[in-house]
């Protein structure tokens, strides 16, 4: 028998979220489904269960960008994919969960199919963007035949950002929180030697020296993260 997906579905909304919910799983039965209106709750059930594989995530939360929480979210759960639900179809919001490292975006307006395609296709490790995010994605690749022709430094890093693997970009958000290397091994679950070997390739990938480039790296990206006073 197959266990079931576990899917963290986050919205404010407790209508729209019960309902989808309650749709998604009359669906498709693999998928066991819990909420949450709140970021700050998202972060608990993500931290208490590390099974969850997918969070559903609306842009919005109370009048503030989900975003800013994503750091934490993904070091909760560094295993959960994060998929982006929401209203917003403009390039400015789809361009800003895409570098902020989300595995899926779905309008609102997609029928409960594609949710569905979507929940499956970044549960496996892929990447999932409708057609609206697609047109958007599109717009930050260079097309220069390998040749970087950037205009602006956040576009460089972008293009460098983007070269990550999904691994890496597991390693990379705990770097920011300022863990050593024996912390991010155990939080992943990994060897020391694995994560030396990770830093080191996000370091070249993205042309790193130090911490200091690092955190100023992140925060041409708009990564959100805390810094240590």
């Amino acid at each position: 028998m197959q266990s079931p997906l576990k899917i963290l579905f986050v919205d404010d909304h407790t209508g729209l979220r019960d309902g989808m919910i309650f749709m998604l799983q009359s669906k498709n039965p693999d998928f066991k489904i819990t909420g949450a209106g709140t970021a700050q709750e998202a972060i608990q059930k993500l931290t208490d269960d590390n099974e969850i594989r997918v969070v559903i995530l609306d842009m919005n939360l109370d009048g503030e960008s989900s975003l800013n929480s994503l750091v934490q979210m993904k070091a909760a759960n560094p295993n959960a994919s994060i998929l982006v639900y929401t209203m917003y179809n403009d390039e400015l919001h789809i361009q800003d969960a895409l570098m902020n490292g989300i595995q899926g975006f779905v309008t609102k307006e997609a029928p409960i199919e594609e949710l569905e395609k979507a929940i499956i296709a970044v549960s496996n490790g892929n990447t999932y963007l409708n057609s609206v995010a697609t047109k958007a994605w599109n717009s930050l690749l260079l097309h220069n035949s390998g040749i970087h022709t950037a205009r602006t430094d956040k576009e460089y890093v972008f293009d460098n950002y983007r070269s990550l693997s999904k691994k890496e970009l597991e390693v990379f958000y705990l770097l920011l929180e300022d863990l050593d290397i024996s912390k991010i091994a155990q939080r992943l679950g990994k060897s020391e030697k694995t994560i030396r070997n990770q830093r080191t390739a996000i370091y070249d990938k993205m042309c790193i020296r130090d911490r200091h480039d690092l955190i100023k790296k992140a925060k041409i990206l708009g990564i959100p993260f805390k810094e240590k006073s």
